[in-house]
């Protein structure tokens, strides 16, 4: 059986053990976000840098203390009664400003339980208390989820949850369309499955005095996030499968002196290891 792959491009030890397609899919924009730049000169002003302007705008004459119809100098009354007058609209524009963050789930300061509210989470993904940053994290997978139609967009989602992964979609086979000896005959609907492979997934091992004997695996793996997520997305008329397990590995097989081992038609002879955890 042959299979096609979509594979985050970090794994570069992957091996496509059947030697099927390989898709590299480019997850190193998964970190970023869109940076929308909103900063302008009454983001964050101060009083001391408005004062000018604003005592340019009072009345001139000896009454309001400038004589030579000049602006009121800083050190006199008025410029303080300017000052007083310029603090609440200093705090207000900042305010204001602080408004354009709460726009966008990457900015976000002040409104995440809003934002969590209007993306139903936390969700059953979840299990343990979390972290600001991992509320912030589990939101930003969430707003990206809604767009995740393509089997890239499943192994880029992956990445946002921190975990490498290859997607693997099995060719079944088809009669007038595959070839002997390509495709699998099955007798699942193995066109509705593919399986998601995740890379060094999180372990999690019995520990004498606090694991309980007979409940608790030796090894077990922490892959609940992921499958959880994924779950949620997957197309209703499709089957995903997660593995944990290592995949097995390819090499060429060498004589003595380095050469590589070949058949008598001169294809390289290709080994297959496979790892024991």
């Amino acid at each position: 059986m042959m299979s096609v792959w979509y594979v985050n491009d970090v794994w570069r030890q992957f091996d496509a053990v059947d030697l099927g397609e390989v898709h590299w899919v480019d997850c190193s924009d998964v970190a970023s976000t869109l940076n929308v730049e909103t900063t302008d000169v009454l983001s964050h002003p101060e009083v001391e840098t408005l004062e000018p302007a604003a005592l340019a705008l009072w009345p001139r004459g000896a009454a309001w203390g400038a004589p030579g119809l000049e602006a009121a100098g800083e050190g006199t009354v008025l410029a303080q009664l300017t000052r007083a007058v310029l603090s609440p609209f200093c705090a207000l524009y900042s305010r204001a400003w602080q408004l354009t963050l709460e726009s966008r789930a990457s900015t976000l300061v002040d409104s995440l339980d809003d934002w969590e509210a209007d993306h139903g989470l936390p969700d059953r993904c979840v299990s343990e208390p979390q972290t600001i940053e991992q509320r912030k994290t589990s939101l930003l997978s969430r707003v990206a989820r809604e767009a995740t139609i393509t089997p890239g967009d499943m192994v880029r989602l992956a990445a946002k949850l921190g975990f490498v992964v290859a997607l693997e979609e099995p060719e079944p086979f088809r009669f007038g369309e595959t070839s002997l000896g390509d495709g699998e005959l099955s007798d699942v609907a193995l066109g509705q499955q593919w399986v998601m492979h995740i890379h060094d997934a999180p372990t999690w091992r019995f520990e004498v005095g606090i694991s309980e004997v007979g409940t608790d695996r030796l090894l077990d793996f922490d892959t609940g996030v992921i499958e959880c997520a994924i779950q949620k997305v997957a197309p209703a008329w499709t089957m995903p499968i997660f593995s944990a397990a290592p995949l097995p590995e390819l090499f060429e097989l060498l004589a003595e002196g380095g050469a590589p081992i070949t058949t008598e038609a001169g294809s390289t002879i290709i080994a297959v290891h496979t790892p024991s955890e």
